[in-house]
């Protein structure tokens, strides 16, 4: 009998890890849990479970980079060169979406990326219709926010507004990458449908602009495969990522509020600006990051101080400054390096598609802070997964 149980283990660990299941499940996994993590779910779950699941899910990644994974040294070198600035950013900044970020982008190689966003979009599609839902029926709370001069915004179970259209916004650039080779004006209509209605929810006016910006871009890239002359000007796109963060990094190093064209743009970006200038007066910029104490308008804790008007308020909404201030110089150079080479891989493979949704994301970041988060934006993914050269056909 023990001889039979034995036999049956042997076999099962005997049998070979699918490595792409094993990445993909890691990642619906981790979508779920930061996912409700950004809900008013939170005060019930606590961050215990989340922390919990963070680790593990960085333990399963790092598993298949060093032992799963048949890449060569030198990979494997480069590999734990980052993982460990990673996690010196981690410690230091005390924010562990770094490492499971970077974990994530490492071992996703020789995944098929289309899988990737096809379960990225899967599995955030139901899990915020889940919480619109039980948001509208009492199960948690809507937080609602009323601002004299603006629509009232709604969060239907999010933590802010802003956060909603962000969601939204990245689902759009997934359903767009995943239908882009029979996209025609009809799913055009749909996009700018789903911009006036994020609008009218959330008022999250530039989130909007992105989806709408979106739209722009994929006419490009469709273009791009016909017409050489657009195919050279989507090609310049990569070059807007650095230049994007030294604008982001610039104008919140210089804002003078009482310049009018600072004052003005400051008022546009809903004082994003000032506040990334008092990020800057407050934190120095460091190689590897530092603990940043934030205090932000999501959740529970943010609608008292909305209701207190603002005091105490303190948050940094670009993703290019968090990166900076939050994570350091050395992790800033290396995520940007990350992103450039994503667009160029679109290029190269004639998936122009990725390269326009880069762009979208590249803009959306100068005033979001979702760039690191797996549960907003699977596309830093594409660098070392799988992803098939499309054939094109230029007709001048």
């Amino acid at each position: 009998m023990w001889d039979v149980l034995l036999l049956r283990i042997k076999k099962i660990f005997n049998v070979p890890i699918n490595r792409e299941n094993l990445y993909l499940s890691t990642m619906v996994f981790y979508i779920f849990v930061l996912f409700l993590r950004n809900t008013t779910f939170d005060p019930y779950i606590g961050s215990r479970p989340f922390n919990i699941a963070s680790y593990l899910v960085i333990l399963i990644l790092v598993f298949k980079i060093f032992v799963l994974d048949d890449s060569s040294i030198k990979q494997k070198i480069v590999s734990f060169f980052i993982l460990t600035l990673a996690a010196i950013s981690w410690r230091n900044s005390n924010s562990n979406l770094i490492i499971v970020m970077m974990s994530f982008i490492l071992a996703a190689d020789k995944v098929n990326f289309r899988k990737i966003v096809k379960f990225y979009f899967g599995t955030a599609i139901i899990i915020l219709s889940f919480v619109i839902f039980f948001s509208l029926i009492g199960v948690i709370k809507d937080l609602i926010f009323v601002v004299p001069g603006r629509a009232t915004r709604y969060s239907l179970g999010v933590i802010y507004p802003t956060d909603l259209a962000a969601h939204i916004l990245y689902l759009l650039l997934a359903h767009e990458y995943l239908n882009f080779r029979k996209i025609n004006w009809k799913y055009y209509i749909g996009y700018f449908i789903v911009a006036i209605i994020t609008k009218l929810i959330t008022d999250a006016r530039l989130s909007v602009l992105c989806m709408i910006l979106s739209i722009a871009v994929l006419i490009i890239a469709k273009l791009a495969e016909r017409y050489k002359i657009f195919q050279k000007f989507i090609s310049t796109f990569w070059m807007y990522i650095p230049i994007a963060t030294f604008i982001a990094f610039v104008s919140a190093y210089f804002f003078d509020k009482d310049n009018h064209l600072f004052f003005t743009a400051d008022r546009m970006l809903s004082g994003r600006l000032g506040y990334g200038h008092l990020a800057m007066e407050l934190y120095p910029v460091t190689w590897f990051g530092q603990r940043i104490v934030e205090h932000g308008l999501g959740g529970n804790s943010g609608m008292k101080i909305f209701n207190n008007h603002n005091n105490g308020y303190f948050f940094i909404d670009s993703s290019y400054i968090r990166l900076i201030l939050m994570y350091g110089l050395a992790i800033t150079i290396v995520v940007i390096i990350m992103m450039t080479l994503v667009s160029i891989k679109g290029l190269s493979r004639h998936q122009y598609e990725l390269t326009a949704i880069i762009l979208v994301i590249t803009f959306s970041c100068l005033v979001e802070q979702h760039l690191l988060e797996v549960s907003f934006n699977p596309f830093l993914l594409a660098l070392l997964a799988n992803i098939k050269s499309s054939e094109v056909n230029y007709e001048k």
